[in-house]
C-alpha cells in the first residue's frame, strides 16, 4: 500500500469516528429532550445526514448535539419533563441524603464540638422536618414514575428486560433485606442481641443502614435517567429504590424518635404494618414496571 494510499485510508477512517462521536453524543442528548418516538426518528435523520461527514462540518452546519437536540424539542413539552425529573428525583434523593447527612454531622459535633460545628445541627433538624411527608414522597414519586413512562409514551414494546436492571433489582433487595434486620432488631428487642449491643456497634449499624439508604438513592437516580434514555422499565428500578428509601427513612425515624407513646401496649403492630405496606406497595409497583 503506497504513502497517499495510507494516508487517505487513515483520514476517512478518523473522519468515520469523528462521525461516530457526534451522532453518539446527538443520540443522548436527543433521548434526553425529546420523547422515545421523535428521538428515534430524528436519530434516523441525522444519520443520513451525518455519513461522510467530518465533525467540524456536522457542527458548523448543525450547531452541537445538545443545541440541536434543544432547538428540536419543543419549549413547553421539554419543560414538563425537567419539572417531572425534578419532582422524581427529589422524591428519591431528600429520603436516601438526608439521613446520612444527619448521622454524619451528628458524629462530627460530638468529635468536632470545640471547632465551632454548631451549624451541621441544621442536617439532622431537616430530615426530622421532611421525615413526616415520607408517604407523600413515595406516592408521588411511584404514581409519576408510572404515569410517565407508561407504555404508551412512545417507546416500543421489548421483550428482554433492560442489561443490568435485574442485577441492580437483586441489590435494592438485599438492602430491603438489611433494613428488616434492623426494624426487627428494634421492635422485637431480642434479648440475646440486644445484651451484645454496644454503644459502637449500634451507631456503625445506623451509619450502615443510611449508608444503604444513600446507595439506593444513588441507583434510582440512575435508574430515572436510564428510563428516559433507554428503556421505560428502568422505572422498576426507580420504584423499589425509592421504596427501600422511605422505608429506611421510616425506621431511622423510629430510631431517632424519643416518643413516649412507643412504650405503650401494642405500638409494634402499628409500626409494622407501616412498614410491611411500604414493602408490599415497593414490589407492587416494581412488578407492573416491568410489564
Amino acid at each position: 500500500m503506497t504513502t497517499p494510499t495510507v494516508f487517505f485510508t487513515v483520514v476517512l477512517k478518523g473522519a468515520a469516528m469523528m462521525e461516530r462521536d457526534y451522532l453518539s453524543r446527538m443520540s443522548r442528548a436527543a433521548r434526553w429532550c425529546l420523547p422515545p418516538a421523535e428521538a428515534a426518528e430524528v436519530l434516523e435523520d441525522y444519520r443520513e445526514i451525518a455519513e461522510g461527514r467530518s465533525e467540524e462540518a456536522l457542527r458548523r452546519d448543525l450547531g452541537s448535539p445538545w443545541e440541536a437536540a434543544r432547538q428540536l424539542a419543543q419549549t413547553r413539552a421539554y419543560r414538563r419533563w425537567v419539572a417531572v425529573f425534578a419532582v422524581l428525583a427529589a422524591c428519591v434523593l431528600l429520603p436516601a441524603v438526608l439521613p446520612v447527612l444527619s448521622v454524619l454531622s451528628g458524629m462530627a459535633i460530638f468529635r468536632f464540638q470545640a471547632y465551632g460545628v454548631d451549624w451541621l445541627w441544621w442536617f439532622p433538624g431537616l430530615c426530622d422536618t421532611i421525615a413526616p411527608f415520607r408517604s407523600g414522597f413515595f406516592v408521588t414519586g411511584t404514581a409519576l414514575a408510572l404515569v410517565w413512562f407508561r407504555r404508551g409514551s412512545g417507546e416500543g414494546r421489548r421483550r428482554t428486560l433492560p442489561k443490568g436492571a435485574v442485577l441492580l433489582l437483586v441489590f435494592l433487595l438485599i438492602g430491603i433485606a438489611f433494613q428488616w434486620l434492623v426494624a426487627w432488631i428494634i421492635l422485637a428487642e431480642p434479648a440475646e442481641i440486644l445484651e451484645a449491643m454496644t454503644y459502637q456497634i449500634a451507631d456503625a449499624m445506623r451509619l450502615t443502614m443510611t449508608l444503604d439508604m444513600f446507595v439506593m438513592g444513588a441507583i434510582g437516580m440512575f435508574a430515572l435517567v436510564q428510563a428516559r434514555m433507554t428503556d421505560r422499565r428502568w422505572r422498576a428500578v426507580y420504584i423499589l429504590a425509592l421504596a427501600g428509601c422511605i422505608l429506611g427513612l421510616s425506621i431511622y425515624a423510629l430510631w431517632s424518635s424519643m416518643d413516649v407513646s412507643f412504650g405503650s401496649a401494642g405500638w409494634q403492630a402499628r409500626i409494622l404494618l407501616q412498614y410491611v405496606a411500604i414493602t408490599a406497595l415497593g414490589l407492587v409497583g416494581t412488578g407492573v414496571s416491568l410489564c
